[in-house]
């Protein structure tokens, strides 16, 4: 909860100084995302699935052609491993995430209210990897001979992300396009789980999140 506090402080101050400005800078949007989720890491094969983000954000005008956004948005994304299953064959394995996420972008003019680069930290707070379907519970992933798919499914539950996208539209609705890459361990908390003592080669987990986003975003 610390980060959340820490980016509303820095929100309520530049709000005072965004009030200098004209009122169109100053506005509430209301966003919906399309997301594709995949873990950038040599311990897993992994796949690329589907999710969605909703939530809210404020954009404000900060000095000159830029612009100060932050949003908060809630998040269930979707990974699939390769397993071994039933008589060896290979399988997706999928999980679903859920969370939330905490923004603080800096908005570039490019074109006034039709075009703008967006970059910025994000601060990831999420549940565990849960297991869509716990008949592939003891799948044994690929890379590994004894660990299972419910072995993995403690990810480090807060995250830090980083974000470059673009944004496009009118002044109260815009499309949105952004890479998220994560610069924290997704999978350090899987180093404390003692999995070394059921597969020998279950250590040095180590991997990066990537999430490609694309959506819409309505000021109000």
């Amino acid at each position: 909860m610390r980060p959340f506090f820490f980016f509303l402080l820095i929100l309520s101050t530049f709000s005072i100084h965004a009030q200098r400005h004209k009122y169109d800078s100053n506005r509430i949007g209301v966003q919906g995302q399309y997301a594709l989720l995949d873990l950038n890491s040599s311990n897993f094969e992994t796949n690329q699935e589907a999710g969605f983000l909703v939530g809210l954000s404020k954009r404000s005008a900060f000095y000159n052609n830029f612009d100060l956004i932050f949003g908060v948005d809630f998040m269930q994304t979707s990974i699939s491993m390769n397993a071994r299953g039933e008589a060896s064959t290979v399988e997706k394995v999928e999980y679903t995430w859920s969370g939330a996420q905490v923004k603080l972008l800096l908005s570039y003019l490019i074109a006034g209210d039709h075009l703008s680069l967006e970059v910025g930290p994000i601060v990831q707070v999420n549940g565990k990897m849960e297991l869509d379907d716990v008949n592939q519970s003891d799948f044994v992933l690929q890379n590994y001979t004894s660990l299972t798919a419910e072995d993995i499914q403690e990810w480090s539950r807060v995250n830090g992300l980083v974000t470059v996208g673009l944004s496009a539209g009118f002044t109260h609705v815009r499309l949105t396009a952004n890479y998220q890459y994560g610069f924290t361990n997704a999978l350090n908390k899987l180093n404390d789980e003692g999995l070394e003592l059921k597969d020998p080669a279950a250590t040095n987990f180590e991997g990066n999140l990537g999430l490609i986003t694309a959506g819409i975003v309505l000021y109000l």
